[in-house]
């Protein structure tokens, strides 16, 4: 009778670590959607940061008539970059377009024009699934 307990016991944790063993063993899930808690525009020689809720530091930048560089990168709530944000999949979209002229999915230049200030919408676009994965968000644009 011992030896038909130490068997049932054996066969008891066995079928209990194959639970763990299956519980642990899951498909591999594909990837979500980026969590980009930061939008960083370098626009000309000024950072502009906004944030999760379309506030951005400083306010407003101001570039030259004849236009500024600008590239924009997105990061995580920790300030590392988000790598689900690729060029494949994503750009950035810049209204009105007419501003914009791209040079890659996160880089061109937004053109001056005549002296004044515009609002410019900013937004992180998912090429694939056709829409925004942040923003749009507006930022005072100041042409001198």
């Amino acid at each position: 009778m011992g030896f038909n307990r130490v068997i049932r016991m054996a066969v008891s944790f066995a079928a209990m670590a194959a639970v763990a063993f299956v519980a642990g063993c899951g498909s591999d899930e594909e990837e979500g959607e980026p969590e980009v808690e930061t939008m960083r525009l370098v626009i000309g020689a000024t950072t502009v940061n906004i944030n999760a809720a379309c506030v951005a530091v400083p306010a407003s930048v101001t570039i030259p008539a004849a236009g500024a560089q600008m590239t924009a990168s997105f990061l995580k709530a920790d300030g590392t970059p988000e790598t689900l944000v690729t060029d494949t999949e994503f750009e950035i979209r810049i209204e009105p377009a007419g501003r914009f002229t791209r040079a890659s999915a996160f880089a061109g230049t937004i053109t001056g024009g005549a002296a004044g200030s515009a609002q410019l919408s900013f937004e992180l676009f998912h090429k694939v699934e056709q829409h925004e994965d942040f923003g749009p968000c507006s930022l005072t644009v100041i042409v001198q």
